[in-house]
């Protein structure tokens, strides 16, 4: 009773339920079994006196249809938003697991990439390849695989664990692999397979978690999307110098067989249409009677291939390009996204070039970005609770109010790429701090603009997302690939970052003014918008 009523929804009883091994009974909705009998004509009679004697009670079909499934109350055990406290805190757990394990696979590689360069006798740009196609692929998948996850018979649980398996599977074939080209496109695909947890993860959050704290268990999310890339470098140094680069992917095939295996036996399906569309499922099969559906199903069911081509592939550019809001904060955090991965390309130069340190210490200097990631999210909790959650008790709150949290810390981007460039030479430490600045900046950033997006454009969040995911992830690829050729061109002997890092810290100062300029007219431009809210 224990584990197959709390898991229900996982993929393991998913497959045990497939194959006959396991049965899942469910409740029939509140009708009576007699109503839920009764011929079609008296149904439609008796809607119709039920309307004419009490309108209000019954203002739509789907009330008296007994076939509806739907929650059964606000208080619906299987209502994620109501579980216990320790099933949610487990997916907590288990999401914040499946982003890190993802999410490391983008600069895990990064400490051997001199080592696949001799070996398959490439250059440094072909190398960088292999970091920013990575990139480049968990933007582009969540054009697809955000939409695919609101289908109410695909949810998120399948995308999560069959994307995860193929990822798994591509790390023995990086392993591997005998030739450059079919190491690029390897992490290509494994970046594109990694996407879903960075695609619909606050998506998940939000599934089980009540609005006024939702944002606090996504900044606690976040901190493994911004700790995995920094974290990975250690463990691929470490692996490097003991063994070779090769057993950088065989740690990452590791780490994703063990995530996998608890998210099989553990992860529960969180998107409620999903969880309505199983107990349909499993009424029909129960009853033998097909009638039985949900909302979505019809909803979806009535959904043309080339509507939803459209909504997938067109929409997110189409919203890009007509909301200044959307492509503003897009290319915002765009130019943080990209100057956070030019740092893989500058860390050698600066810790290896200049303070000669070895390739795990110098994954041990990516660590002051995991304590400023701390300090942020504890900047975070300070203005959720004494800013945004009296204005949210009161009624007064409008989307404008997340913008505040991004004008305090604008100053943190230039500061810390300026610090970074300048203070080499002086002493290790100081390169470090700039990095907990950098964070500050940009992970409150992050949460902030999302925030304001997603209450702007309740309607198109996705596709709001989806650009902004493609948007980041372009700089991202390429910032990488230039990273070296500017500090050889921009830089001195003596400060071999110091402008190229000044070049990008100047671009910070200038879109720095954006949050300000949409905490003042964000409401002006918002009511003249198509679509926003």
């Amino acid at each position: 009773m224990g584990y197959k009523h709390h898991f229900k929804d996982t993929f393991l009883l998913d497959v045990l339920e497939a194959v006959n091994l396991v049965k899942i009974e469910v409740h029939r909705p509140t009708e009576t079994a007699a109503s839920a009998t009764e011929t079609e004509e008296s149904k439609h009679s008796q809607d119709l006196e039920a309307d004419a004697s009490d309108s209000v009670k019954h203002n739509s079909s789907y009330e008296k249809d007994p076939f509806l499934v739907d929650w059964e109350g606000e208080n619906d055990v299987d209502n994620p938003l109501n579980w216990k406290r320790g099933k949610k805190a487990l997916v907590v757990f288990e999401m914040m697991l499946l982003t890190t394990t993802t999410y490391m696979g983008a600069s895990i590689y990064t400490p051997g990439q001199e080592f696949i360069q001799q070996e398959f006798n490439v250059g440094h740009v072909v190398g960088t390849l292999n970091l920013s196609l990575y990139v480049l692929g968990y933007g582009l998948g969540p054009i697809v695989f955000s939409p695919l996850s609101e289908v109410a018979s695909i949810g998120r649980q399948q995308i999560y664990i069959i994307t995860l398996f193929f990822f798994m599977i591509f790390q023995v074939g990086a392993a591997t692999v005998h030739n450059i080209g079919g190491l690029i496109v390897i992490r290509f695909i494994s970046g594109v397979l990694c996407s879903p947890s960075l695609a619909t993860g606050g998506g998940t959050m939000g599934d089980i978690i009540k609005p006024e704290i939702v944002s606090v268990f996504i900044g606690l999310w976040a901190i493994g999307a911004v700790a995995a890339p920094v974290i990975a470098p250690l463990l691929g140094a470490a692996m490097t110098v003991a063994k070779n680069w090769r057993y950088v992917f065989w740690l990452l095939m590791w780490i994703s067989a063990f995530t996998l295996i608890l998210l099989v036996c553990l992860f529960p399906e969180t998107q409620h249409q999903n969880i309505l569309h199983r107990r349909a499922r499993r009424l029909r099969k129960q009853t033998g009677d097909n009638r039985y559906y949900t909302k979505q199903e019809r909803a979806d069911a009535q959904i043309e291939v080339s509507a939803f081509l459209k909504e997938v592939f067109v929409r997110p550019f189409l919203i890009m390009a007509l909301e200044p809001a959307v492509l503003a904060f897009d290319i915002y955090i765009a130019l943080c996204y990209g100057a956070f991965y030019l740092f893989f390309e500058a860390f050698p130069i600066v810790f290896i070039g200049i303070y000669h340190f070895t390739l795990v210490e110098m994954g041990l200097a990516y660590m002051g970005f995991c304590v400023g990631c701390l300090i942020a999210y504890a900047a975070l909790l300070v203005y959720l609770a004494k800013y945004i959650g009296p204005k949210f008790q009161k009624g007064t709150f409008t989307p404008e109010d997340f913008l505040p949290l991004s004008m305090a810390v604008c100053w943190a981007l230039p500061l810390s790429l300026f610090l970074f460039g300048w203070t080499a030479r002086v002493h290790w430490i100081l390169p470090i701090i700039s990095e907990m600045f950098f964070v500050l900046n940009v992970f409150n950033l992050f949460q902030s603009a999302f925030a304001y997006l997603a209450i702007c454009y309740p309607r198109y969040i996705a596709s709001v997302f989806a650009s902004n995911g493609f948007c980041r992830s372009v700089f991202a690829c390429a910032f990488p690939l230039f990273g070296q050729a500017m500090y050889n061109n921009l830089g001195s002997e003596k400060y071999p970052v110091g402008w190229g890092s000044s070049l990008i810290g100047f671009f910070s100062i200038g879109l720095a003014i954006i949050p300000f300029v949409f905490y003042k007219y964000g409401p002006q431009m918002r009511g003249r918008s198509r679509y926003a809210n």
